[in-house]
């Protein structure tokens, strides 16, 4: 049976010079993922580093996606080639990798991604990704290398002083990067002071990588800032983003729970 390739969304909507818009997913319940995809998102992110969900729930997830027509990107708990490659075999069209944070780190995600003789991904034909059949490996292959992406996080002040070095491993019209802007505030804190979410090093470090982003054509994917609004998602594109992954599901829960009680209880 002929291998049947399933288009990755971001680079579709992308190559129609359109913002992909994506959700962050921590609760691994594929009902959600569907509704996303019958609501009209193009993708959304299975979180794996700061959820409980586990390898069996996220196929489970993917599976669902590509019933209702969504992709799948997943963040792995860490830069680990196990971690990537059970992600890839499942089926997810993308990884996205923490802490990337120069040449050396963002070689090991592309090299975990990427199969021989791009990378060093171990194979196994009988996977679901590829149908669970070797008959049409080669056309898999082929698809895998061009439309499954490597999406390295930008959360550590050491990233920005390796960026070129970090956008020189990733290939151009399939990767991306994500600009990280909650850990990289995490790592500017000074001793004895309290997390400044909007320091300055933040948005010079966000500009400096929109830089590099439109000189590699590697686009910045980025999330809604200060606050959880469309008009905060806009300007961030506005600003140069090409990608927009707009919140966390059990975030906007919270918030409309919180809504409902005010509206309620006063």
């Amino acid at each position: 049976m002929a291998f049947r390739p399933r288009a990755n969304r971001i680079l579709s909507v992308l190559q129609k010079g359109e913002i992909p818009l994506g959700m962050q997913v921590y609760t691994g319940d594929p009902s959600l993922i569907e509704i996303l995809a019958y609501t009209g998102f193009d993708f959304y992110m299975l979180d794996m580093e700061h959820s409980r969900v586990n390898v069996e729930t996220m196929e489970h997830c993917i599976r669902a996606a590509d019933a209702a027509g969504i992709t799948t990107i997943i963040r792995v708990a860490e830069n680990n080639s196990s971690c990537i490659r059970q992600s890839i075999e499942a089926g997810a069209q993308g990884v996205i990798v923490p802490h990337v944070k120069n040449r050396e780190d963002a070689k090991m995600a592309v090299e975990a991604v990427r199969y021989p003789p791009e990378g060093k991904c171990g194979i196994c034909p009988i996977i679901r990704s590829a149908n669970f059949s070797s008959a049409e490996w080669d056309e898999y292959l082929e698809h895998s290398s061009h439309q499954t992406m490597v999406i390295p996080i930008l959360e550590d002040k050491e990233a920005f002083n390796n960026l070129d070095e970090i956008f020189a491993e990733l290939k151009p019209g399939v990767d991306a990067v994500w600009f990280g802007r909650g850990d990289l505030a995490q790592d500017l804190i000074e001793p004895g002071k309290k997390i400044d979410w909007d320091h300055p090093f933040i948005m010079e470090a966000f500009d400096k990588t929109l830089a590099v982003s439109n000189r590699t054509n590697i686009p910045t994917m980025a999330i809604p800032w200060p606050v959880l609004t469309p008009e905060a998602a806009k300007e961030a594109l506005k600003r140069g983003a090409k990608i927009m992954l707009y919140s966390i599901d059990q975030a906007l829960f919270y918030n409309l729970c919180l809504d409902i009680v005010k509206a309620m209880k006063g």
